[in-house]
């Protein structure tokens, strides 16, 4: 298969898991309650907030996207060892929002807010980083990435948006259960990464 038709090429069941896959690990819904609590004293600064958070996140997981696979060549790193690595970061990101944790940054600024926790690590962490460079290699391609960091770009803009109605919806237990069940199914294709990635490298031998 050429450059461009590797590019360019999509299947839609392939399409639907890398959707999943990342919809999952973003876990807009499992950060409302994050973004209320941070955004507490700044309600009238949420939109502008949220529109600064989705562009930055979407520009981290975009370059990564495009040029992860320039990183691999030059530290000759393979996509069963980032398999391993990112089922690694994955499992850790699950484990984290199972443990949950305490908000230590209520004294940031909106500005700062957007940046960081919001876009980096709460929507474009480690574990998204992960997942966009390898649904932008076989058999995904770049074309399926770009338009799968759009999709769950446009779906926590518009998640966090209305983040009131979601958390009146859910309730405080719901959006924390949520979180939870979340994180049990990025545990589990994590997992899935490091034993693919493992199984590869064998057969490899």
């Amino acid at each position: 298969m050429s450059l461009i038709s590797s590019f360019f090429a999509f299947d839609i069941v392939l399409f639907v898991g890398a959707f999943l896959l990342l919809f999952a690990v973003v876990d807009a819904l499992g950060t409302v309650p994050i973004f209320m609590a941070l955004t507490e004293h700044y309600p009238d600064d949420r939109r502008r907030i949220i529109r600064q958070a989705i562009i930055i996140s979407t520009a981290i997981l975009v370059v990564f996207s495009l040029f992860g696979w320039l990183i691999f060549d030059a530290f000759g790193i393979t996509i069963d060892d980032f398999r391993i690595a990112g089922g690694i970061v994955l499992f850790a990101v699950a484990l984290d929002h199972l443990r949950g944790g305490d908000i230590r940054t209520r004294g940031l600024e909106p500005s700062d807010m957007a940046a960081f926790p919001l876009a980096t690590p709460l929507l474009a962490g480690p574990g998204a980083i992960s997942t966009v460079i390898i649904i932008s290699g076989p058999p995904y391609s770049p074309l399926l990435a770009l338009i799968v960091i759009a999709i769950n770009s446009l779906l926590a803009y518009l998640i966090l948006s209305s983040s009131n109605w979601v958390r009146k919806f859910l309730g405080k237990n719901g959006a924390s259960a949520l979180s939870r069940i979340t994180a049990l199914l990025i545990a589990a294709l994590a997992v899935s990464f490091v034993v693919g990635g493992i199984t590869d490298i064998v057969k490899g031998i």
